[in-house]
């Protein structure tokens, strides 16, 4: 007998002595039930809170506190705009978004409320009965039948198996569509119906409610007659909120989290919140218009105080001999006070001068941004091929997050992972290498048996070529299903991989039949024989293996597979190297690979690791470390069995969509989990390592070598300034780099034009994003995945891409935008990205421009009105001019403009280089649209002031006045702004149109409907009929934008003709005869 080793819990019991507060402690069926326990609230308000808590979350934008202060200055009287001019537009910003709020979260309360009354059975007293959800308390015994979804975390009892195997469906909480297996607890697998549950008391000791969806660690000290004692508990002993019974007649479950403390609800925190790269420069605009806003408004108020003086001097000389002292006659006489004339003309003109910053602006980027996703959805060359069934169904593309549109236009680096992202993770069993034979199943299907079958093959080689096959049917997480439709056994698994190894073994005679908690069924060669499962160490990212340990007839054996670089650490060094070198062949060829190995124990040996392992299941603390220590003493000293090879294709057109990529100026790192032989093969292959690039491999054992390596790369690239780097980097070794010293690996990193990182984990990839989205804050980095394991770097990157993939939809979730296919992300950047940004650049530009023009006319126009803030316009114009007149001709084109066809953009990867250059959005750009507002300010001004400095002689003989004068100066001015904006649009469609068309008809409607309110004296009579009657309006409305416009024109011929951009060579391509194609 071997010496008993010390328990592993006892280097710990200190520490769970001192965390006892640590517990969670849940009493089965409690005497005392309080009602609400089950109770979820999603809604982020509540009837009385929303209205403070919308308008704190809307104020803490600066732009809405400015317009508030604005409506402030109305205090006092100074200002010459009324109530509803200030108050209005704000309102209707404020109401916009309060509206949407309140859409969004009346949708959360009702689904809330179908959840919180959703009624479900619980046992109480000995007898089912129906109560809603919300009065389940931890506790509380659960009944469930077959396609029933549970309301709380529950620990599963017994099910109608005997064996206490249930089968759930977690789609709601991660996505994933297979089935998963989950197992009651032992001890309780005989509590099956209501009388005897009734007896069933104790408790449960667990970890306090958290997020982590796969791990749970507790422990059930059960009081009953029928049974008593301790058990473990585990994740594969809780059913979780959310999931769904599949495959199982009914199971009953011991609550444990309820309401808010469940895991599903702990989830649903909010991501954190991305912000797009044109929103920074956004405010920087908006505080360069404020500061425009302030020097417009101090030259202003300077003005007005020195025309005050000189008023005020002279009425204090005609004070004495006049008196009628008034110095402007028709205004009155001035104030006595000179610090109330400063304040009341600051208060008037800040009222005014506030229109500088487009107060709808805001709105507009938001509805520009769901149009711009709404295309996106519809676009059908985006849309996935799907086979469902026996139908094929196109699924359109996602965008959960628009406000990251024109960011895809900038993308300089992308982090992609492998499989299932650039390949179809539609595994084929490959190749096999067993007994010193390298078996092609692809070529010749049942190869291996065929081999096991050959008189040439030696006895030795038979007998390993069974232990193998009995290896792949045993060691797996495989569900084995019978599809009665198809008349054919299904394998159902979480890994594709496991899948098709089960499938290929089938091929060879060894056939997975049935499957439960405690045995598996298989046949073997034509002979059905029954394995009892005594243990199984699940696979993880970190583990990268599983073992399952069974008795055979020969005795208990353990059987593992793992990666090769995990397996062959474990495994004994004789005759290995044909099998590595078989390896290094597959890996060459693209091929997945695993080895498979196995080890004879004692009884002796078992019963400690079995003592070993359940202490530690039991532990409250540490227990995953815990259970690996444990398991590390049967996971050694294997016998090398064979290996097997998977391929995993490629996806459509993956190698074409990475060569554009990298021609666009993209930087594309490969983040995977396969070998480095692996994924260099995969990175040729889809010419992400191009024959002319320089290939750096950087392998070491320590950081010293990893230093020195870095050191002759970094002097390679120095000497080789024209030469094109491709980088190949271990996962060991990205380790040792993310402990070090980052800098040098990150200038080797960010000057190749593709890295590929072999072995690393979820975190290293979340890691290695981070690294390069820290170092370049002014570049924009994007993550690209198809699984749960691509969840962390999808949400690090400044923009997620999720794959609508076969391993579930964690990463789709995850994701900001998701697809079906890698091919579909060349033209969401190239394409849609670049639009988007070009649409919105240019959009941003506009508003600020025509509301540059509006004010500035109303600026000058104090020279004639002695800067008493008298209107230019007619109020109701001055209040809608930004949410009526001018609102839809740059939303429209902020959806729809398109500056060159789509085609030509495919054609011209070096397109997409242009926006990370800033040829779109500049310094220059900035400057240029603000001269050219204050321009044609300057001669609507002028021109206006010409044709109207005496007055027109109207058509009833009379002398025009102020309110013609304000409508000469309004019409104009916004024919003249919007042939700006049609100047700038060069893709027309009918909603361009519309626009532009029906801010003109609002304009003249609301002109037109001036005659109803001439009755109450708001007017002069028939303002608009004189109006329309007088010929310079109509010169005015025709000859003033062309005289505005036309410099406009000439300016950009010349600079494109002298300075052309790749745009404007690809546009003029387009004038000399190709094909616009939408």
């Amino acid at each position: 007998m071997p010496e008993k080793q010390p328990s592993i819990v006892e280097s710990i019991l200190s520490l769970s002595r001192k965390s006892v507060s640590a517990i969670f402690k849940v009493d089965i069926q409690p005497i005392e039930v309080p009602n609400g326990l089950n109770y979820i609230r999603t809604t982020k308000y509540t009837v009385l809170t929303f209205l403070p808590k919308n308008l704190y979350m809307q104020f803490r934008r600066a732009y809405n506190i400015y317009f508030l202060l604005a409506c402030f200055s109305l205090i006092g009287g100074y200002a010459s705009v009324s109530v509803t001019s200030m108050v209005g537009p704000l309102l209707i910003v404020l109401a916009f978004s309060a509206i949407k709020e309140a859409l969004e979260d009346f949708n959360r309360f009702r689904a809330d409320q179908s959840a919180n009354l959703k009624e479900c059975v619980v046992v109480r007293g000995g007898k089912r009965m129906v109560i809603p959800s919300k009065d389940i308390v931890p506790g509380d015994i659960l009944y469930y039948e077959k396609g029933g979804k549970f309301d709380a975390d529950c620990i599963l009892i017994s099910s109608s198996y005997e064996e206490g195997t249930v089968f759930v469906e977690t789609a709601e909480l991660d996505g994933e569509t297979n089935l998963k297996r989950k197992a009651c607890v032992g001890v309780l697998s005989e509590f099956v119906d209501p009388e005897k549950l009734q007896k069933l008391h104790g408790s449960i000791e667990c970890e306090h409610p958290n997020e982590n969806l796969i791990s749970f660690e507790g422990r059930i000290n059960v009081q009953s007659d029928i049974c008593k004692g301790v058990a473990p508990l585990s994740m594969m002993n809780m059913a979780l909120r959310g999931s769904v019974l599949k495959n199982t007649e009914f199971a009953y479950g011991i609550v444990v989290y309820t309401g808010s403390n469940t895991k599903i609800i702990k989830n649903l925190k909010q991501a954190k919140q991305k912000t797009s790269t044109v929103e920074h420069a956004l405010n920087k605009l908006v505080i360069a218009a404020f500061v425009f806003n302030m020097v417009v408004l101090a030259a202003s108020v300077i003005v007005e105080y020195f025309s005050f003086l000189e008023a005020y001097n002279a009425e204090q000389v005609l004070k004495l001999t006049n008196v009628d002292y008034a110095y402007n006659w028709y205004l009155g006489a001035v104030r006595t006070s000179s610090s109330i004339e400063v304040l009341a003309t600051f208060l008037s003109f800040f009222a005014l001068y506030t229109y500088i910053i487009p107060i709808s602006l805001f709105v507009t980027i938001e509805m520009v941004r769901l149009g711009q996703a709404t295309q996106m959805a519809m676009d059908p060359k985006m849309a996935y091929r799907k086979e469902d069934k026996e139908e094929i169904v196109y699924v359109p593309m996602r965008a959960s997050n628009s406000s990251l549109n024109e960011d895809l236009g900038r993308v300089e680096y992308i982090f992609s992972d492998k499989t299932g992202t650039f390949t179809q993770n539609e595994m084929r069993m490959a190749r096999w290498f067993v007994s010193g034979y390298d078996l092609d199943e692809m070529n010749e299907k049942g190869i291996m048996r065929k081999t096991l079958d050959s008189k040439d093959t030696p006895e030795d080689a038979k007998t390993n070529i069974r232990l193998f096959g009995r290896a792949l049917a045993l060691c797996h997480g495989v569900i084995p299903a019978f599809d009665q439709k198809l008349q054919k056994l299904l394998y159902e698994s979480q890994s594709p991989d496991e899948s098709a190894l089960l499938e290929g073994a089938k091929s060879n005679g060894f056939v997975l039949l049935k499957r439960n908690k405690s045995k598996m069924t298989i046949e073997f060669l034509g002979q059905e024989q029954e394995f009892a499962i005594l243990d199984v160490i699940e696979f993880d990212s970190a583990r990268k293996r599983m073992s399952v340990v069974v008795r055979t007839p020969e005795g208990i054996h353990v059987y593992c597979k793992g990666a090769d670089n995990i397996m062959f650490e474990r495994i004994k060094t004789q005759n290995v190297d044909k099998s590595m070198e078989a390896l290094t062949q597959y890996a060459n060829i693209g091929l997945r690979t695993l080895v498979f190995g196995y080890r004879c124990l004692s009884e002796e040996e078992y019963q400690e690791f079995k003592r070993q392992y359940e202490e530690a299941q039991v532990a409250l603390h540490q227990r995953d470390t815990l259970m690996d220590q444990a398991a590390a003493m049967i996971e050694k000293d294997f016998e090398l069995i064979g290996c097997t090879a998977i391929e995993d294709r490629l996806q459509d057109r993956v190698p074409e969509t990475i060569e554009y990529l990298l021609k666009a100026g993209i930087k594309l790192w490969l983040l995977t989990g396969d070998k480095q032989e692996t994924a260099i093969n995969i990175g040729m292959s889809s010419r992400l390592i191009s024959p002319e690039m320089t290939l750096l491999i950087l392998n070491a054992k320590n950081p010293k070598i990893a230093d020195q390596k870095m050191n002759e790369m970094l002097e390679q690239m120095r000497s080789n300034p024209q030469a094109t780097f491709a980088l190949v980097v271990n996962g060991d070794v990205l380790t040792q780099v993310m402990a070090g010293d980052k800098s040098k690996f990150l200038q080797i990193g960010t000057q190749c034009r593709s890295v590929i990182c072999t072995r690393v984990t979820p975190l290293q990839k979340s890691q290695v994003v981070k690294l390069v989205k820290d170092a370049y804050p002014s570049s924009t980095t994007l993550a690209i995945g198809d699984g749960a394991n691509d969840v962390s770097m999808i949400q690090e990157a400044h923009i997620g891409v999720g794959i609508m993939g076969k391993e579930g939809t964690q990463a789709v979730r995850a994701s900001d935008y998701a697809f079906g296919e890698f091919r579909f992300l060349q033209r969401l950047l190239t394409v849609h990205g670049r639009y988007n940004y070009l649409r919105l650049a240019n959009l941003i530009y506009y508003c600020f421009y025509k509301n540059i023009v509006f004010i500035m006319v109303q600026f000058y126009f104090g020279f004639n009105s002695l800067w008493t803030g008298q209107l230019v316009y007619e109020e109701l114009f001055f209040t809608a001019f930004n949410v009526v007149f001018t609102s839809l001709p740059p939303l429209f084109y902020g959806i729809y403009e398109r500056d060159i066809p789509d085609t030509f953009i495919d054609r011209h990867p070096q397109l997409y280089n242009e926006i990370r250059k800033g040829v779109y959005w500049n310094f220059g750009r900035v400057l240029s649209w603000f001269f050219s507002g204050m321009y044609h300010s300057g001669l609507v001004y002028i021109c206006v002031y010409f044709f109207n400095f005496e007055g027109q002689v109207d058509i009833y003989g009379r002398s025009t006045g102020y309110w013609v004068q304000a409508y000469l100066f309004s019409t104009p001015m916004l024919v003249t702004v919007l042939f700006k904006q049609i100047m700038i649009t060069r893709f027309y469609v009918w909603p361009i149109f519309a626009g532009l068309g029906l801010s003109l008809l609002f304009n003249i409607l609301v002109m037109f409907m001036m005659l109803v309110l001439d009755a109450f004296y708001y007017t002069d009579y028939a303002t608009s009929v004189i109006l329309h009657a007088l010929p310079s309006y109509y010169i005015l409305c025709v000859l003033l934008p062309a005289i505005c416009i036309l410099p406009d024109l000439l300016f950009n011929y010349f600079k494109s003709q002298l300075y052309p951009t790749d745009t404007d060579l690809v546009q003029e391509q387009e004038k000399r005869g190709a094909v616009f194609a939408e």
